[in-house]
């Protein structure tokens, strides 16, 4: 099974440093770990750097059974996808990045499974030009899943999602880590989402992990409180589950 591990990761536009002494345990794979920090916190600059987009130092460590750069694969908040194509065409290309232009019947057979497993197979000949932000999102997970990649980086993927839509598809990667082995790092803002289906979490806030570990020892009150500025407390919910409280000021100092 795959594992990743970040040792004192940094990454720099030009001369401006964006993340410094980025350190993780070994994230492995099986699971979903979640990427939370304030806007501006440098989530998605660390998704670039461990997918070697950006420059920096430190090491990104894949195991020794991971294949190489083709293990990972990142999935941005924009694809700025061409709208001329179809939502078939435009998982095909993403299904054929880097390989020959001849189409096997098991890739067509892999696309329709990964278009029917997200219920978007309705949409496969429709123009992405013609889909709401929610369908494009949804279209955009289906490129990444039919590279199948070991490592998935996927940068707030729900955020165009209505609520049904965000529990069915984190519910399914949730399943999916745990079926292939797959190593899942999922940016949210939603942190109850986090709680739900993450079981590690990484805070970034400023640039720099400031808290990383199981995600209910993570997101805590303290840690709402000195990232996030609000005053939340963390409770348990039906079947034990934890949920952030928000109080009615969520603001102080």
């Amino acid at each position: 099974m795959v594992s990743l591990a970040l040792k004192d990761v940094g990454a720099t536009y030009g001369r401006r440093v964006v993340l410094s002494d980025i350190n993780t345990g070994t994230l492995k794979g099986g699971h979903l770990t979640a990427v939370i920090g304030p806007n501006a916190a440098g989530k998605s600059t660390l998704f670039k750097r461990i997918a070697g987009l950006a420059a920096g130092p430190g090491l990104v460590h894949l195991s020794d059974t991971a294949n190489g750069a083709e293990a990972i694969c990142y999935m941005p908040q924009d694809t700025g996808a061409n709208a001329v194509l179809t939502v078939y065409e435009s998982v095909l290309l993403s299904a054929k990045q880097g390989s020959g232009w001849k189409v096997k019947d098991g890739e067509l057979a892999e696309i329709d499974r990964v278009l029917a497993a997200l219920k978007i197979n309705d949409l496969a000949f429709r123009g992405l030009g013609e889909l709401s932000g929610g369908q494009r999102q949804l279209v955009s997970i289906a490129q990444a899943l039919v590279r199948k990649p070991e490592v998935l980086l996927m940068d707030e993927p729900t955020s165009a999602l209505d609520l049904f839509r965000q529990i069915e598809v984190l519910g399914f990667m949730k399943r999916l880590a745990a079926q292939s082995g797959m190593a899942v790092l999922i940016a949210l803002h939603d942190l109850n989402h986090a709680l739900r289906y993450c079981e590690d979490t990484i805070v970034i806030s400023g640039g720099s992990v400031v808290a990383s570990g199981p995600t209910h020892t993570v997101v805590t009150a303290d840690m709402l409180k000195s990232v996030y500025r609000v005053e939340a407390r963390v409770e348990a919910c039906s079947r034990g589950r934890p949920v952030i409280i928000v109080d009615d000021s969520i603001t102080f100092g």
